[in-house]
């Protein structure tokens, strides 16, 4: 007979998404700002307390539309484009020593350094917080998964301007990719004692 699996091991790093001007600015995320930014501040700090790795991951993109998604290509219209005020993270994350990744798609994955950048800081697990719940927080922890990183999702630090598609990709998070949905004690005590998260222990 087995016995029960060992722990697993390595370091737990807070990983945040898309906290950056450009998004506040869609009306259904606007109103929301204040409340998430205090929230993934909250974080911010809990991980500064316990000396974890914080890795801020910010969208940008070329203004000759060479990394342009295929709706923006369609639209016409890009965003994010180097050195303006979109691009730069929100000037009140209280956010000092961190890895910055810089991205063209919703993964965090997608085209970047950060599964060697992640691996170079000996993570082996990750509490994902930011923007927007539905498609970058989302696929940044699909693709996590698909990289064998233990994830949990800061459900009360996140938002989207979908509820709808932000309550079906959670759920699909927690039942189909067995990452939990951890409130904001739960995900500052994760940061605090590292992996498991609370009650997650199995």
């Amino acid at each position: 007979m087995s016995g029960p699996l060992p722990q697993p091991t390595g370091e737990t790093a807070l990983l945040v998404i898309d906290m950056q001007n450009s998004y506040f600015e869609l009306p259904g995320l606007a109103e929301q700002r204040d409340q998430v930014l205090r929230r993934v501040n909250e974080l911010l700090v809990a991980a500064r307390e316990a000396e974890r790795p914080v890795v801020m991951v910010r969208t940008e993109h070329a203004r000759d539309a060479s990394t342009w998604t295929l709706n923006m290509r369609s639209d016409g219209e890009g965003f994010a484009f180097p050195g303006t005020e979109q691009a730069r993270f929100l000037s009140d994350l209280q956010v000092s020593d961190f890895v910055e990744i810089v991205k063209t798609r919703d993964s965090a994955f997608h085209g970047t350094p950060l599964h060697r950048e992640l691996q170079r800081l000996g993570v082996a697990h990750l509490l994902i917080c930011g923007v927007s719940t539905h498609s970058c927080v989302a696929q940044t922890a699909i693709h996590a998964f698909a990289h064998d990183y233990h994830v949990a999702v800061a459900s009360d630090a996140v938002t989207s301007e979908n509820s709808e598609l932000a309550e079906a990709l959670q759920e699909f998070l927690r039942t189909e990719m067995r990452q939990p949905l951890l409130n904001q004690s739960d995900s500052a005590a994760l940061l605090h004692t590292g992996w498991p998260p609370p009650d997650h222990a199995g």
